[in-house]
């Protein structure tokens, strides 16, 4: 079925394809949101369709993505589906014209999505991806400062991303290298390089280390050491088999010539030798509450809402949205490196530019 036309006073109607966690997540934050309404599920599975249906009978069921593509009209596709299904289902949306939000991570590998990328570049169109953190609170005013240049010329820059999830074998798609394509570092630490990249530029090299401890063909834990474009050099590191961290918690720490910061998902500190970039010398402390911006709604936390709406924004003004399927690639290239780089004993590997 062809896209509807778009009338500024009326709702843009979207489809959800995969009715898991994030699926859920989208569709609610997307019918709540005064600009658009989800008119239609795509989802292989009988039980979550019926689920759905039983708690909001006006959105339509189908149980594929072509199906759904088939049989109504939208305005755009948000794609929650296993890893693996990410690029066939963004390459049937640009085929069929429709916008995408995707989930993260893009693909695989970055080889998987060759394709898309091509597709892409012959037909433009709104698209998406969820990397969700650029759009926490604490880490949009770290992305400000930066951008600020009052730290001067960067020294170093290092980034955490921790979680107690994982202390036996897991169970589900997320623990299968052929669907998900990889363990921690691609399912979880992906949105930490989003920001690494988003901060400081795209990288030229890494060093890998990746080791699996409660699983048989993925990591529990990744290091990386990072060479940017830029010269600047740093480090991450990755786990979701740590102890005394009941949710995710991700750290930012930037060393700059003229001070230092660090961005943590509630907290913002900054310390300047001299004022510059309108941030004053000395130290500045910055809370969650200090940061907090309101949202219409708030369904598993504020920069879902806000990543939603750069995207409906997109739709309206048929402009790109961020971050994007390029930006997208460039963390898919980043953590494939780091994976043969930790095969071959975390001898460097060249990221492609």
């Amino acid at each position: 079925m062809s896209t509807p036309a778009s009338n500024a006073a009326a709702p843009l109607q979207v489809g959800v394809v995969g009715l898991g966690k994030m699926g859920l997540l989208h569709a609610a934050i997307f019918n709540s949101l005064p600009g658009s309404r989800v008119v239609a599920a795509a989802e292989p599975a009988r039980l979550p369709r019926e689920a759905l249906s039983m708690f909001n009978p006006a959105i339509r069921m189908f149980p594929s993505l072509e199906e759904m593509l088939d049989g109504a009209a939208l305005h755009a596709v948000v794609i929650a589906t296993p890893v693996a299904d990410h690029v066939p289902s963004a390459q049937l949306c640009v085929e069929r014209g429709v916008p995408f939000l995707m989930e993260k991570p893009l693909a695989t590998s970055a080889a998987q999505a060759d394709g898309l990328i091509e597709a892409l570049a012959a037909r433009k169109l709104p698209h998406m991806v969820g990397f969700m953190t650029r759009f926490v609170d604490s880490f949009a005013k770290g992305k400000e400062i930066i951008d600020s240049n009052c730290l001067g010329r960067l020294q170093r820059v290092t980034g955490t991303i921790q979680v107690s999830q994982l202390f036996r074998r897991g169970r589900g798609w997320r623990y299968d290298r052929v669907v998900a394509g990889g363990g921690v570092l691609l399912s979880q630490g992906s949105h930490l390089l989003d920001l690494l990249t988003w901060y400081c530029g795209p990288v030229a090299r890494v060093n890998g280390e990746a080791l699996a401890v409660y699983s048989p063909d993925i990591e529990d834990f990744a290091h990386v050491m990072l060479e940017f474009r830029s010269g600047l050099r740093g480090w991450l590191d990755s786990s979701w088999s740590v102890r005394f961290k009941r949710t995710v918690e991700t750290t930012l720490d930037v060393l700059g010539d003229n001070g230092a910061l660090v961005v943590t998902d509630d907290s913002v500190r900054l310390f300047l030798d001299q004022a510059a970039g309108g941030w004053p010398e000395g130290r500045t402390a910055l809370r969650a509450t200090d940061l907090y911006r309101g949202v219409p709604v708030d369904v598993g936390g504020p920069q879902y809402t806000r990543e939603d709406q750069v995207f409906l924004r997109a739709l309206r003004n048929h402009t790109p949205a961020e971050p994007a399927v390029q930006q997208a690639l460039h963390v898919q290239r980043i953590v494939d490196a780091a994976y043969a780089s930790s095969r071959e004993r975390g001898a460097p590997q060249e990221i492609a530019p």
